[in-house]
């Protein structure tokens, strides 16, 4: 049986006979205990159309149906921005954020983010779902965002991200010439003063890992290519900046650019495999238009 946008189905294998539903529950499915909670307290599990307690035995043939269209309520504001939609199912959404929009502001305040954006989304759809991103990009960092459409999915590709099979790819334009043509950085970063925004590598901090390709060298840039192997805050523009190669533009970590207002950064590609039926999705957006400029700038030497 087919589950629905909404739900989980299972039809109870014979090798599944005479265990407790709350096994299926999460061994099937991995719902962590806090979720299972909440599914319960909505009467959202149910065997054969009825709602059932997860200590009730399974029989070969039963039908095992989860709902993971909790009742939520946001508290965030719905705001209108437009959106660059890239990849949408039940369970994700991908979206291409521009340079200068927030993921989220936990402060609020007059700017718009793309929290307020998604929302104002959802809310047109008649919708009232959560904001949970998966991965989060600095407010001036551009490219692709993966956002959960439940706490499923959520907590799936949060999983996901965890074991390492999630796999974000940014490109950057840096200053200097990069000298290897690949490479690893494996420097601990910490934040030391929680006053400021910087961070710092530092042997008190935790492990940080980012790898990198160059892609072409040019008048005293490289542009990278660049994959985390962790996912610490600034982590790239900190690693990149402690050997000497600051992201171009990026004022926090290293100098302002006549040619860009922000740091040449962008999350230009996004791997994952969908939370329910495992199909690997792949996908890229190319550099916005003011990094592209920014290449054209520094090839031709202006």
């Amino acid at each position: 049986m087919k589950p629905d946008n909404n739900s989980l189905v299972y039809v109870v294998d014979p090798k599944d006979n005479y265990v407790y539903l709350r096994e299926v529950l999460t061994n099937r499915w991995q719902l962590s205990r806090s979720l299972q909670v909440r599914l319960k307290a909505q009467n959202k599990i149910k065997v054969n159309g009825q709602v059932t307690r997860t200590n009730y035995r399974l029989q070969p043939g039963d039908i095992v149906t989860v709902g993971i269209d909790l009742e939520e309520t946001s508290d965030i504001t719905p705001l209108y921005a437009p959106l660059d939609i890239i990849y949408e199912d039940p369970d994700c959404l991908v979206v291409n954020k521009p340079p200068g929009m927030a993921v989220h502001s936990p402060r609020g305040g007059p700017e718009i983010t793309l929290a307020n954006a998604v929302t104002y989304y959802w809310v047109r759809q008649g919708k009232t779902l959560l904001f949970r991103p998966v991965n989060r990009l600095d407010k001036d960092t551009s490219g692709l965002v993966l956002i959960g459409k439940s706490q499923f999915a959520h907590q799936a590709m949060y999983r996901q991200q965890k074991a390492g099979t999630i796999t974000r790819r940014y490109l950057a334009v840096v200053e200097g010439i990069v000298v290897p043509d690949r490479g690893s950085i494996d420097l601990p970063i910490a934040h030391l003063d929680p006053d400021l925004r910087s961070r710092t590598v530092h042997p008190t901090g935790k492990r940080a890992v980012t790898h990198f390709n160059v892609i072409e060298r040019f008048n005293g840039f490289t542009l990278l290519s660049l994959t985390l192997g962790t996912g610490r805050t600034h982590q790239i523009r900190v690693h990149l900046s402690h050997l000497g190669h600051p992201i171009h533009g990026d004022t926090l970590y290293g100098h302002p650019s006549p040619y860009i207002s922000r740091q040449a950064l962008h999350a230009g590609e996004l791997c994952f495999h969908q939370p329910r039926s495992g199909e690997p999705i792949h996908l890229t957006v190319p550099l916005p238009d003011d990094m592209a400029e920014l290449v054209e700038n520094l090839k031709a030497g202006n």
